[in-house]
């Protein structure tokens, strides 16, 4: 049975005093899971504590910059839970892997380590969004800490080796700050950051409500969805790791995952993989937020590695923003949900919360969290 908990603000002394069970299950039932691409639940991996926390800040992509920009903008809170987390699950090093490009953007942590975490810096590979390679490239020397490539296991069988089998919990940027808002402010995951861009749109930096509509969330970043009907594809990803999100803008849309890094425009019928060169710009306007700018939004109650919560909403019910909507269940993997905007619950069907109309239509939902639960 699991710790009774509640989501509230705390101090960094209340964080301190929590019990590594009560922060495991206070990210359990803010519906906290990998931010960075997999979705994996992030609460598992602290289950059982590592002698290190590795943070992956080298933002996945090319192009990429919501990550840098929540290093800039929350850098206290950063410090805050580094602090935290090493006092709860007794973290013996926590270790920032950055881009070597990226050394001059992270100086202020450099600048402030003092003991409680480490910055090391890696190659500009976009790789290094593969949790093994970045192990591999901090631990450069000391192949002790590298990720074995196979773990024997006792009856006989192999599976290939995980960070913790070094004594690493890898998480990435978007994530920790999840952790944070959870344990500091008692705030539920109810929006993803993510990057709107293309090879002939600037770059913009969103805080989306999940289950948003992709087309609207690009017309509110300035593209002519009409004029444009049939000529561009939306990569739900970047230029390398991604899935087709809307194969011809305008005749179809997607919703905005938990795992939703980027939207990528690019002509129709062009590999996503001829923008590995793209070059953008730091956002002038910082990370802008929609929360409470969309019509509706289709959230899902499970995901890829997660049976689905229980829905705890009827159609019909008035529901407000970061109001529980999902309870997890004790079978496998399972995470709080949480409305990611107020309005009226229009249907709650084949594992989906529609809010206001939802953001797409139920048959299209449906097929994406079909989809997404068995990636």
């Amino acid at each position: 049975m699991s710790v009774l908990v509640e989501l509230k603000r705390r101090d960094l002394e209340e964080v301190k005093a929590l019990s590594r069970e009560e922060a495991v299950e206070i990210m359990r039932q803010a519906g906290i899971v990998g931010a960075g691409g997999g979705g994996f639940p992030t609460y598992f991996k602290y289950k059982n504590p590592q002698p290190r926390l590795i943070v992956n800040a080298t933002e996945s992509e090319p192009g990429y910059w919501a990550d840098k920009l929540l290093h800039r903008v929350y850098f206290e809170e950063f410090l805050r839970l580094y602090e935290a987390l090493k006092a709860i699950f007794g973290f013996e090093q926590i270790i920032m892997g950055v881009h070597f490009k990226d050394e001059e953007w992270f100086a202020p942590y450099r600048e402030s380590a003092d003991g409680l975490y480490e910055v090391v810096l890696v190659p500009d590979k976009y790789a290094m969004g593969e949790e093994k390679t970045l192990i591999k490239n901090i631990f450069r020397d000391d192949r002790e800490k590298w990720v074995p490539r196979r773990v024997e296991l006792p009856d006989g069988s192999r599976r290939p080796g995980i960070p913790p089998d070094a004594g690493h919990i890898v998480n990435n940027s978007e994530t920790l700050f999840n952790i944070y808002r959870a344990l500091f402010l008692g705030r539920p995951v109810t929006t993803k950051y993510l990057q709107v861009f293309g090879p002939d749109l600037p770059l913009k930096v969103y805080e989306v409500p999940i289950g948003a509509s992709a087309t609207e969330v690009l017309g509110i970043a300035g593209v002519d969805v009409e004029a444009n009907a049939g000529r561009l594809s939306v990569i739900d990803g970047g230029p390398y790791l991604n899935e087709m999100g809307i194969e011809a803008l305008g005749e179809g849309d997607c919703y905005v995952r938990r795992t939703t890094n980027g939207l990528l425009v690019i002509p129709k019928g062009v590999a996503s993989k001829e923008y590995a060169g793209i070059k953008t710009r730091a956002p002038e306007e910082g990370i802008v937020s929609l929360v409470g700018r969309v019509s509706g939004v289709s959230v899902p109650l499970g995901g890829r590695f997660l049976r689905p919560a229980r829905p705890l909403v009827s159609e019909g019910e008035e529901v407000d923003y970061e109001q529980k909507i999902g309870e997890p269940v004790d079978e496998g993997f399972s995470i709080g949900v949480w409305a990611s905007m107020a309005g009226t619950v229009s249907s709650v069907e084949d594992g989906v919360v529609s809010i206001s109309g939802g953001a797409v239509p139920q048959e299209e939902a449906r097929a994406q969290t079909e989809a997404e639960a068995t990636r």
